[in-house]
């Protein structure tokens, strides 16, 4: 009886304790994300428009440490476990396939809407389809930059949107070695 009291004061001392090392900016930016138990891409609906709440993350990113982001993927609404956890693996951040495993082990789901189409899955299938779906945004991305002095503006632009969406550093190393760590994972589960 006394370890689940020691481990229920635990649990609450870590949370309040990670919550603490999250700045006021950050928290006053996902406010609006807080609550939410779904999220979207970048453009959603048959007219491409731009998701308000992919937009919201947008600038938690640009202001977020890796570790804000590592809080917001373990503790935060749906929306901010998706988009955080993302944002990491974008970032090379290795804490990324410690919350592939959490959700992978403890599946959790939710809603997500790409494009037009929306799908429930587990978070851990969201993840593992941005890490697949990276390694055509890096080729893009590396032939653009290879054939710099032929851009026109359409390449400028495509580059502009990749380095956009977060994959301004990410190398085919980075996502062929997640690739790696994500197959041994799931056979170790399957196993």
């Amino acid at each position: 009886m006394k370890n689940k009291y020691f481990y229920g004061f635990l649990i609450t001392f870590i949370y309040t304790g990670y919550n603490a090392q999250v700045s006021d900016t950050v928290k006053k930016l996902a406010q609006p994300l807080s609550t939410l138990s779904y999220a979207e891409s970048s453009h959603i609906g048959y007219g491409g428009e731009e998701s308000k709440i992919y937009n919201q993350f947008k600038k938690i990113a640009k202001t977020a440490s890796n570790d804000e982001l590592y809080y917001y993927a373990m503790n935060g609404s749906n929306a901010l476990r998706v988009y955080s956890a993302k944002e990491l693996f974008k970032r090379n951040d290795k804490r990324f396939l410690d919350i592939y495993t959490f959700y992978y082990n403890n599946p959790l789901m939710m809603k997500y809407t790409l494009g037009c189409v929306g799908e429930n899955k587990n978070i851990s299938e969201f993840l593992k389809d941005e890490v697949y779906s990276a390694q055509d945004y890096i080729s893009l991305r590396d032939h653009l930059l290879k054939n710099k002095d032929k851009q026109d503006e359409i390449s400028k632009l495509q580059l502009s949107q990749i380095r956009d969406h977060g994959y301004g550093k990410l190398t085919e190393e980075n996502v062929n070695s997640v690739k790696k760590h994500l197959e041994e994972i799931d056979n170790k589960k399957s196993n």
